[in-house]
């Protein structure tokens, strides 16, 4: 199984007072053959996320920790890309859709995703399967 990461399940699983993080944990150990994709937006919240809260050096760290990690792929934005997810914003204008969302959903339709491994209720909201 191939998913996209969301940076709300990243955050999740590298954060252990996240709501979410049982939940996250639980969601990868039984599911080991699952591989992820995530775009270098999607890295880039996250580790800005975790620098605001737990400082550079563990930012840095769950970065390296994703980038070295087989179970995730990284797909850099090229124009096409971005042009596709700004297409989408438009098309889901009623929506409070951050750009990186609509690169994320482009990223999965183009790639063929089944759902996102992800807490952030936009994506079932826009119609893709959110796990767990």
């Amino acid at each position: 199984m191939k998913l996209l990461a969301d940076t709300s399940a990243l955050l999740a699983l590298a954060m252990r007072e996240d709501q979410n993080h049982a939940s996250a944990a639980a969601f990868v150990r039984q599911n080991l053959k699952a591989r992820f994709v995530l775009t270098e937006l999607i890295l880039a919240e996250f580790v800005t996320r975790i620098r605001a809260r737990a400082g550079a050096g563990v930012a840095v760290e769950a970065g390296n920790n994703v980038l070295q990690s087989q179970r995730y792929r990284l797909v850099f934005i090229d124009a096409d890309l971005l042009r596709g997810g700004l297409a989408r914003m438009v098309q889901l204008a009623d929506k409070r859709l951050s750009l990186t969302d609509c690169i994320s959903f482009e990223t999965m339709v183009r790639l063929g995703l089944p759902g996102a491994f992800s807490f952030d209720r936009d994506f079932r909201d826009c119609g893709f399967q959110m796990l767990p």
